[in-house]
């Protein structure tokens, strides 16, 4: 099976309910694109527009492989269109406030997945109607872990251990898969000449790694400074990619002491494997919180003590305590304080099976749901086909 042949096999629409007017100090527009993030988009506008970045609002990160759609605001933004190759912006009207990640409802998604075999067809036949019914883990998934490298973990760990030279490397010198041709041929400059820093200020192009290298050449070794000059946007993703696999660890050590053995599957992500129940949650797990438990920090309040113990353990085992998931320095960023389900039930779940356009001798399978904010369907996606009995 093949998912994402095409952008336009996956396509994600905001559902979003900031207020739009003919009055405001805030622009509001839908960004429409397909092949860029949403961050890397934002950035071509505010060039275009010679904007600041600090005056774009935006509540949500988008796949970059797929065709999306999303309001962003604009503080005093022009009250026009732009139109790139792959990135447009539709002007809609103006708002009294920028838009934020409470005035997104959710997401809806159409999917087309190609090149089933036979087996695979039936899997999906026989597992849309529990999913249906049931709902499917709400992990974080693979998207979120951006900022994780094997063998080395996340960017945030080394952060919060205060190893801001390791942070600094992992952020712009160790390479990826996902990189382009630019990144690269900027990562290789710094893996060639990193302690060198009037050499890499040479060769590196404007950006706002080389003003990271830059003030390094005027203050050597200076790692802590450094990092503190990092963009603070960025930070905040790497945080929150930590802070999502340990809830993850979190949910995956809850299915395994919660539900019996026989009654668990084995789904993958890129940092590692997790648990879920076959069916719908155990009965202990919606009577604690309603199925949900909260997202782990230091700052974690009015917690029931069997969830706490249970988060306690399952952070013991990844080489966390609770009481260290917070940031010394410096200290304009927080772990999230917010409850997550465990499970998400897709709203409007539609699917139709077709030959497929592109290799007619298999299925393509066409699905339509909506999804609560923050859940992924690509996790849809894996409960589906990547899920194997223990």
């Amino acid at each position: 099976m093949k998912l994402k042949q095409r952008p336009e096999d996956f396509q994600v629409d905001e559902l979003a309910t900031l207020p739009i007017r003919g009055r405001g100090p805030f622009a509001v527009y839908r960004l429409t694109k397909s092949g860029w993030t949403t961050l890397d988009a934002i950035r071509r506008i505010c060039r275009d527009w010679n904007l600041p970045r600090s005056a774009v609002g935006h509540a949500g990160m988008k796949d970059r492989h797929a065709v999306t759609s999303q309001l962003i605001t604009i503080q005093n933004g022009p009250r026009q269109a732009w139109n790139g190759e792959t990135v447009q912006l539709e002007y809609l009207g103006q708002s009294p406030r920028k838009i934020g990640p409470n005035d997104i409802e959710g997401n809806s998604f159409r999917l087309v997945v190609r090149g089933l075999s036979s087996e695979e067809g039936e899997k999906a036949r026989s597992g849309l109607p529990g999913i249906q019914l049931h709902g499917y883990p709400n992990y974080f998934d693979d998207q979120r872990f951006g900022s994780w490298f094997p063998g080395q973990g996340f960017i945030a760990e080394w952060w919060l251990r205060e190893k801001f030279e390791q942070a600094c490397w992992l952020a712009f010198a160790e390479p990826q898969s996902t990189d382009n041709a630019h990144e690269r041929e900027e990562k290789e400059i710094l893996r060639r000449h990193w302690g060198d820093w009037a050499g890499c200020v040479r060769e590196l192009r404007p950006s706002h790694r080389r003003s990271i290298v830059t003030y390094l050449k005027d203050h050597p070794e200076d790692f802590t400074g450094a990092w503190c000059r990092v963009d603070g946007h960025l930070r905040g993703l790497f945080l929150s990619a930590l802070q999502s696999d340990l809830w993850n660890r979190c949910v995956s050590y809850w299915h395994r002491t919660q539900t019996p053995r026989d009654q668990l599957l084995e789904l993958r992500v890129k940092t590692g494997p997790l648990l879920c129940p076959k069916n719908r949650l155990s009965d202990s797990s919606l009577r604690i919180g309603g199925g949900a438990i909260p997202l782990p920090s230091a700052r974690l309040k009015d917690v029931p003590e069997e969830v706490k113990s249970v988060m306690r353990s399952a952070l013991s085992e990844c080489g966390w305590e609770l009481e260290q998931l917070k940031v010394r320095l410096p200290r304009d960023k927080f772990f999230s304080k917010a409850q997550r389900p465990m499970h998400v039930v897709p709203s409007g779940l539609h699917w139709r099976f077709a030959a497929d356009e592109l290799a007619p001798e298999h299925e393509q399978l066409t699905l339509s749901f909506t999804l609560t904010r923050g859940a992924y369907a690509t996790m849809l996606v894996k409960r589906l086909w990547d899920c194997q009995p223990l």
